[in-house]
């Protein structure tokens, strides 16, 4: 029996457009009263989660920024975390510059830039959040950083990623989020990772656990799942790897794949 939903959000619980279908809400409110655990996973930043989260009145603990870190959003506290050291985010920030790349850092979930342009605008209006503006990141960062995004045309970021030395797959996670967007996080952090993390922590069994994606950043949590599924607009990759395939996020994927598995109709 399944206790445990998690879901990815952009393209997957959400529509190309950011919206929540009718029918994946009356899924999410049939999880609701069915008391299924219902953990929203996404690359997204712990703040941008946590409004989804309580625009849906949904207050389970949240795996954000790839993994890195799963929030309670009840008191804001961080359950699990798992960040990049500061030389090695400078190590990334260095080659974005030579490559003239634009590049965002992440710390204590406040998101940090060099400069307001474009691409900037475009990020603020897909998070809701505000950036704050730094001189320079070289000089700024003296902490654990928890994500460094690269923004930028998907093919000069897919030739980067190719051309990148051996010794960076040892130290970061590396992996398209969204075609224009390249994230770089510690090595050690996936959702599966965190998914993992929450099965512990609410003692359940892997078969105990749905899990939905539609990019290879939820490939470990489709993979950790006892049934893991891709929704139709998926990569190639999670679709291998996937229990079934359910329809596209713009056609109510998600509430498809619960009415599958929990065998009712919306």
């Amino acid at each position: 029996m399944i206790k445990l939903v998690a879901t990815d959000l952009d393209d997957s619980l959400l529509s190309k457009d950011l919206k929540i279908t009718p029918k994946n809400l009356k899924a999410i409110e049939f999880l609701k009263k069915n008391n299924v655990i219902l953990i929203l996973a996404s690359g997204r930043p712990y703040p941008s989660v946590k409004k989804i989260a309580y625009d849906l009145e949904n207050f389970y603990p949240m795996i954000t920024y790839q993994g890195a870190l799963v929030y309670d959003p009840k008191d804001d506290r961080k359950l699990y975390g798992c960040e990049i050291q500061p030389n090695d985010a400078k190590e990334l920030i260095r080659l974005a510059k030579e490559e003239n790349i634009h590049v965002h850092i992440y710390i204590d979930n406040v998101w940090y830039v060099e400069v307001f342009n474009e691409k900037v605008e475009y990020y603020k209006n897909l998070t809701g959040l505000e950036p704050v503006k730094v001189d320079n990141f070289l000089e700024f960062v003296d902490r654990p950083v928890t994500k460094v995004l690269f923004f930028d045309e998907h093919e000069r970021l897919r030739k980067l990623k190719e051309s990148l030395p051996l010794e960076f797959s040892k130290k970061f996670n590396i992996m398209f989020s969204k075609p224009f967007f390249l994230e770089f996080t510690d090595i050690n952090v996936s959702k599966g990772n965190a998914l993992k993390f929450l099965a512990q922590y609410y003692n359940l069994k892997r078969d105990e656990i749905m899990a939905i994606g539609d990019g290879d950043n939820d490939i470990s949590m489709i993979e950790y799942a006892g049934i893991g599924v891709a929704v139709e607009n998926a990569t190639e990759k999670l679709k291998e790897v996937a229990s079934f395939i359910t329809l596209s996020c713009d056609n109510s994927g998600f509430a498809h794949a619960v009415e599958k598995v929990f065998n009712v109709e919306f």
